[in-house]
């Protein structure tokens, strides 16, 4: 077969060798060189992309061509194949004499001798230019946020990576992760509606990229989430200062047609540390956002060490979970109209075995874990169910049950399916519990997800009760566009109350703005004689309280008497 292959292809090259030559020179770019790389001869074409003359490159090698687009081990593997008397084939982007880039697809054969030995290669290409630049437009358009043009979350991640590898070779300190979030964003998407919005999220990304140095990656990772990798910035001012900018940055006004809004930024930082993941820095940063409040904080020490007993606390949960050491407790809840305990708050308590009993506040980092909050969460339904069996066999009057949700859970869009399938299994209605989220639940990122999940919830037939309120700072527009039904003032509002009659007028007025808001008033934190007359007058609908009762055990709950009698 190869004999008459030869045999064919010799007829035709004498019948017309020149119209194989000039095919050959119309399609390919040939070049061919010594043993040494040096060029022996290339063709018309080699010369018109190349923009050198037949002259210039004649006697040199191809590094006259060297874009600096690869790196050594790119050409090392090139020529390891070659001398090996093996094809090599491979996409290799190249510079004109001009200084342009081009990219052409290249097979270099071995010219192999009688021998056996390798006595220099032929080189034939094919520009590819057009081709390369559109699969960098594709790869650019996979990485590009549409609304901002900067990277978006997969971008970010690429890039990242890259800065973490590049910090194992440098000084400490010479790269950094910035992170942050811009407050007040939803209230201009609620009020101005989503336009203004993007407005808003492209003001801050023209601003990130006049701040920061042009090869430095910058991200919006959704929503009104972004993240900076600082290489080049950090050589031009230190990190604590480009922070300083960036806050001032991102409060300075921003004009959407015809009104003026304004923002600000929570921001976190972390220098990059090659000895941690990608996952760790971006949880670093996210821990120095979410300590520093509206304002700028770097990752720190003492932020470290917090997420090393964060990280201990945790482990030992999920200990504590399979072990059966949680216990649900209730904390009853006086109905100041019929002087009943119709409702009671159920409280986690766990009995570690080191340190004893400890109320919710004391491992509250559990509830910022998705992993153990979803575990919890079926063995407290099965509480709930068997502690109101209980309740009924001892004649217990039905109660609300009242459940303080995690910011996990209300982020979740799963939840409220899991939560209904959990109730349904253990024959419980929804009617029969209510639901307590805080107002710091309502905002920051997931605060879109959240209240689309207190909706459904509602619809679904839970009672809803903003938890907390006048704690911290107070949206009036959640109580009138959200289905609350009930309202729990916050303690920290009643504990003055008895010598300051400023803040009692303040906490009637509380009492009176929630029912003007047709829901259902819960007055948190009475724990005297004197207090809860003071808020009987204000005539709340319900009290909550040491005074009422601590939270009791399940079998301790059957021992209440049935109506709260105030001693004289």
């Amino acid at each position: 077969m190869s004999l008459q292959h030869d045999d064919r292809l010799r007829a035709l090259t004498r019948q017309d060798a020149d119209f194989w030559a000039d095919l050959v020179d119309d399609v390919l770019i040939v070049a061919i060189t010594d043993l040494d790389g040096v060029i022996t001869y290339v063709n018309e074409k080699f010369c018109k992309v190349s923009k050198y003359s037949a002259e210039e490159l004649l006697g040199s090698t191809h590094r006259i061509l060297n874009s600096g687009y690869h790196d050594a081990a790119f050409f090392q593997d090139m020529y390891r194949t070659i001398k090996a008397g093996q094809p090599w084939r491979g996409n290799i982007c190249n510079r004109a004499k001009d200084g342009t880039i081009y990219w052409v697809a290249t097979t270099i054969i071995p010219h192999v001798g009688p021998d056996g030995t390798v006595e220099g290669y032929v080189a034939s290409r094919f520009e590819i230019t057009e081709l390369m630049k559109t699969k960098e437009r594709l790869s650019e358009m996979a990485e590009t946020d549409t609304l901002t043009a900067l990277l978006n979350r997969g971008g970010f991640n690429t890039a990242l990576t890259a800065a973490l590898g590049l910090s194992s070779k440098e000084p400490p300190q010479s790269r950094a992760l910035v992170m942050f979030d811009l407050d007040g964003f939803k209230q201009i998407n609620d009020i101005h509606g989503h336009h203004a919005g993007d407005i808003v999220l492209r003001v801050v990304a023209s601003r990130l990229v006049e701040l920061t140095d042009p090869d430095d990656p910058i991200s919006r990772l959704g929503g009104d989430e972004f993240a900076i990798v600082l290489n080049k910035t950090l050589r031009s001012m230190p990190l604590e200062k480009y922070m300083d900018r960036l806050q001032a940055a991102l409060e300075r006004p921003i004009d959407i047609e015809t009104v003026t809004v304004s923002i600000a930024g929570s921001i976190g930082a972390v220098f990059l540390d090659a000895r941690e993941s990608v996952e760790d820095m971006q949880k670093n940063a996210d821990m120095a956002l979410y300590a520093g409040g509206k304002q700028a904080q770097m990752f720190t020490d003492a932020l470290r060490q917090r997420a090393k007993v964060r990280s201990q606390i945790l482990i030992e949960a999920r200990s504590g979970v399979k072990d059966g050491q949680f216990e649900v407790y209730y904390q009853p809840i006086l109905n100041c109209h019929t002087s009943q305990l119709d409702q009671i708050e159920a409280l986690l308590r766990w009995h570690h075995p080191e340190r004893g009993l400890l109320a919710a506040e004391d491992f509250a980092d559990v509830f910022t874990d998705s992993t153990l909050t979803q575990a919890m969460g079926p063995s407290m339904i099965a509480s709930f169910q068997r502690d109101i069996a209980l309740w009924e066999r001892t004649g217990q009057p039905p109660r609300q049950l009242a459940i303080n949700m995690s910011r996990m859970d209300l982020g979740r869009t799963e939840y409220r399916v899991e939560l209904e399938r959990s109730l349904r299994e253990f024959g419980l209605s929804p009617s029969d519990f209510v639901l307590e989220v805080t107002e710091q639940m309502l905002q920051g990122r997931r605060a879109g997800r959240s209240m689309r999940n207190i909706r459904e919830l509602s619809e679904a037939g839970f009672q809803i009760a903003m938890d907390n309120f006048g704690k911290g700072e107070t949206t009036l527009r959640h109580l009138h566009d959200l289905p609350f039904n009930q309202l729990k003032i916050d303690q920290s509002l009643v504990a003055g109350i008895v010598d300051n009659p400023g803040e009692c007028e303040v906490l009637a007025s509380l009492v009176s703005l929630g029912q003007v808001y047709g829901l259902e008033v819960t007055v948190e934190g009475v724990e005297t004689r004197a207090q809860f007359d003071l808020v009987l007058a204000m005539k709340p609908d319900r009290v909550q309280g040491f005074f009422i009762s601590p939270a009791l055990s399940s079998s301790a709950l059957t021992k209440l008497p049935p109506r709260f009698e105030i001693a004289a």
